[in-house]
């Protein structure tokens, strides 16, 4: 006989689980650090899923994130740094002026920062650094730049932040 052809009768299988099938658990909870910082990222909208742990905070009051020819403008420059925006956390500092680097960097852990009409004043930072100069801090790199529309109708202005782009992702 194979276990195929094995009969079970009711009467098997309640014996069989005397206790029952579920069991209920009576756990105490208490709210950690961690959870309080998990339920601010829930608070705290933003785009796409920081798979590569690199933040883009922008600063946008007429969008929840970015016009759609913006988004459509850094989508460009992420795919040609080989990256998408599942790799990014988008933000709009304009909709989260309460957010500084401090409060931030727990919720999104970023390698990269790229600033984009924010300045490191805004996001509290201790330095001030010029525009497309990779700057370190702490666990971080930043990258300030110009509001992206500015950027899309500047030459020189894409050129600069390309020259950036390459020199971090080595491409």
């Amino acid at each position: 006989m194979s276990i195929n052809q094995l009969a079970l009768t009711p009467n098997f299988v309640a014996a069989f689980y005397k206790q029952g099938l579920v069991v209920e658990n009576k756990v105490s909870l208490q709210v950690t650090e961690n959870e309080t910082k998990r339920d601010s990222q829930h608070q705290l909208k933003f785009l796409g899923k920081h798979k590569r742990s690199i933040l883009v905070v922008v600063n946008e009051p007429n969008a929840v994130f970015l016009a759609d020819s913006q988004l459509t403008y850094l989508s460009k420059i992420l795919n040609a740094c080989k990256r998408t925006v599942e790799d990014i956390a988008l933000i709009n500092y304009a909709k989260n002026t309460t957010e500084t680097y401090r409060t931030l960097q727990p919720i999104f852990p970023s390698e990269l920062i790229l600033l984009f009409g924010v300045t490191p004043t805004q996001l509290q930072l201790p330095i001030d650094f010029p525009p497309y100069q990779l700057q370190k801090l702490e666990a971080a790199t930043f990258l300030l730049a110009p509001a992206l529309q500015e950027i899309e109708s500047s030459k020189p202005d894409r050129e600069k932040l390309w020259q950036s782009l390459k020199k971090y992702f080595d491409v």
